[in-house]
């Protein structure tokens, strides 16, 4: 009986080393280039930092409105402060007005 071997072929001795590279430079190019890889996670820290920096800003000002709503409270109301913002908001205060007050 007559049987036919085949030989082996380098192609085919490398196939599947070469089939696991490409699966492993898949995962590794998705490691680095990523939605959450190592560069996308540099840019977030950066990103992340921006935004600190808008919050500090951000908590200043809110410190800095509630100081100035704090000064119209019925036990702190200031008349000067409120003459001063009425006349702002009714557009008819100037920068270099001086105001005297006869009490």
């Amino acid at each position: 009986m007559a049987t036919r071997q085949r030989r082996n072929s380098v192609l085919r001795q490398l196939a599947l080393p070469f089939s696991f590279l490409l699966i492993l430079g898949y995962f590794v190019f998705h490691a680095l280039h990523g939605g959450y890889g190592v560069y996308a996670l540099t840019d977030m820290k950066a990103r992340t930092d921006g935004l600190e920096a808008d919050l500090l800003a951000l908590r200043l000002a809110r410190e800095t409105n509630e100081h100035r709503i704090a000064l119209f409270r019925r036990e702190t109301l200031d008349p000067d402060m409120m003459e001063e913002r009425a006349r702002a908001y009714m557009n008819v205060a100037h920068p270099d007005e001086i105001v005297i007050f006869n009490n």
